[in-house]
């Protein structure tokens, strides 16, 4: 019955009608078509027995669930919440990673949406756990800005810009001798893992901790554009706008741990405005749920 509960959690987070070619091809790959779509109607009949009623919606052509049906889906309740708040809501809703222990080893195109759905939504959950740390922060309440940036810190331990958000949450609490822990525990992670040392924004947050000294480390900010969120900063503010397309990957924030690049943007950004972004479906950026195309990105690029 995995391929039954399959087939129900692709309807559910599918926009519309799901052609059954589609369905059948996504959990049995290796099936010739007919076999397929036969093993397709014997799995809708198994689910139709153990619901006892219809709550697959099936015409000759597609698949969706009944629309009798009232259905709530976490994923969707969650990208709701990070649209149009409460982010507290939103940080509560994601429990752990998409779908975890759930697989069909068999279905690889099944696996591949999977893996496209969790990372986005993994990527959705940063954004809100940034954008709720500072908002605490701001809103005097740093212990609360400490629990969700150490949620933040343990996503990505090798994110430099977490550590950040945890020093100067342990800060705003007051508590010094917990940033200072934390920093040491990002020196000794991008020294042992990445055999980097932390950017000197990142120390200075200790030196002058009354004043926010990351700033020379412009604030990410999200563009919606078409339901998908991009990650850009601003440095400069000349009167030419210079926009630094990234390569296949990019990472906004992480660019400035390399001090050859921080040099090079810093004497750009004197020229002008730049705009830094990451592509769709890379860096902090949304994972949009499939792979990005060409055409996506340009789509996203001339729009933002």
């Amino acid at each position: 019955m995995r391929k039954a509960a399959a087939l129900l959690i692709y309807l559910a987070e599918a926009d519309g009608p799901v052609a059954r070619e589609v369905a059948a091809t996504l959990l049995w790959p290796e099936t010739d078509e007919d076999a397929a779509r036969a093993r397709l109607r014997r799995t809708l009949y198994k689910i139709r027995i153990a619901f006892g009623s219809e709550v697959i919606a099936a015409s000759g052509t597609s698949l969706s669930l009944h629309p009798a049906l009232s259905v709530e889906v976490d994923s969707r309740v969650f990208e709701h919440a990070c649209d149009v708040g409460p982010l507290d809501e939103a940080a509560d809703i994601h429990k752990g990673d998409y779908l975890v222990g759930f697989s069909l080893p068999d279905c690889l195109e099944f696996e591949e949406w999977v893996f496209f759905r969790r990372e986005a939504l993994r990527s959705r959950l940063v954004q809100a756990l940034e954008r709720l740390v500072e908002a605490k922060i701001a809103g005097g309440e740093p212990r609360s800005a400490v629990v969700q940036a150490t949620r933040l810190a343990a996503l990505d331990p090798l994110s430099e810009s977490a550590h950040r958000h945890l020093i100067r949450a342990h800060l705003a609490a007051g508590d010094r001798a917990a940033a200072e822990r934390q920093a040491e525990t990002c020196v000794r992670l991008l020294r042992d893992e990445l055999g980097i040392a932390p950017d000197s924004a990142t120390l200075a947050l200790l030196r002058e901790p009354t004043r926010d000294t990351g700033s020379d480390v412009p604030r990410t900010r999200y563009v919606d554009v078409d339901g998908v969120h991009i990650a850009y900063q601003i440095v400069g503010s000349g009167p030419m706008d210079i926009v630094l397309v990234p390569g296949f990957i990019s990472h906004v924030e992480r660019v400035w741990e390399d001090r050859s690049c921080r040099s090079w943007i810093t004497a750009v950004s004197r020229l002008g405005r730049l705009i830094l972004f990451d592509r769709r479906g890379m860096g902090l950026s949304d994972r949009v749920g499939a792979r990005p195309t060409v055409e996506a990105t340009a789509r996203i690029f001339w729009r933002s």
